[in-house]
């Protein structure tokens, strides 16, 4: 039996065209002009007429930052991405975000599907020299939460895999195993490291 679901997106009437140029040259205008929170709010009103415009949602992602919202900036891109998932640049985009906001785990998931996707692309040194980097920093950042709280540095010991996802940390397969020969006391038989990500 076929589902009555129905994607919100194609139930929603087409914009009218002319208002669609209208907005898009609004919008160049504002970026032109670098007058950011007009672009902002030029993008919003462009994507309420049309949710996937790629320019609009490119546009809102660079006007976003200028303005200081990193984490609405991060939201936009991500949006970007539903919109256009194979371009690299806007898993880069990403991923550098991201990092600049000390979201070190999430940013090192993205890097690495970089690398898994565009093992040719031009900046995929950049992006192995960020994992290896996040790794780094997230090794120290798990090895001061071990020395300063009992409870985790016990869970680490026991079940690494799970301590690291229940703090919001990802490393990489050779960041785990550099952690796991650090870590006093690890069972080599225990759990199996799962890749996630929070």
């Amino acid at each position: 039996m076929m589902s009555d679901h129905i994607p919100t997106d194609r139930l929603r009437p087409a914009a009218n065209p002319r208002a669609l140029a209208a907005g898009r040259e609004l919008a160049e205008s504002m970026l032109k002009a670098q007058d950011w929170e007009k672009c902002v709010a030029a993008c919003k009103a462009l994507l309420k007429l049309s949710p996937r415009h790629h320019f609009a949602q490119e546009t809102l992602a660079t006007a976003l930052l200028q303005v200081g919202d990193v984490d609405q900036a991060i939201t936009a891109v991500a949006r970007l991405l539903e919109i256009s998932p194979r371009d690299p640049l806007h898993r880069l985009r990403l991923a550098t975000l991201l990092q600049m906001q000390g979201r070190h785990g999430e940013s090192l998931f993205e890097f690495e599907r970089i690398l898994h996707m565009y093992p040719e692309a031009p900046f995929v040194n950049d992006a192995r020299t960020a994992v290896e980097n996040l790794d780094r920093m997230q090794t120290q950042q798990i090895l001061l939460m071990a020395a300063e709280q009992d409870d985790f540095r016990w869970k680490l010991e026991r079940d690494p895999a799970s301590a690291l996802a229940q703090n919001n940390f990802h490393l990489s397969e050779n960041g785990y195993e550099s952690l796991r020969q650090m870590i006093p006391g690890t069972d080599e038989d225990g759990p199996e490291r799962r890749n996630t990500m929070h």
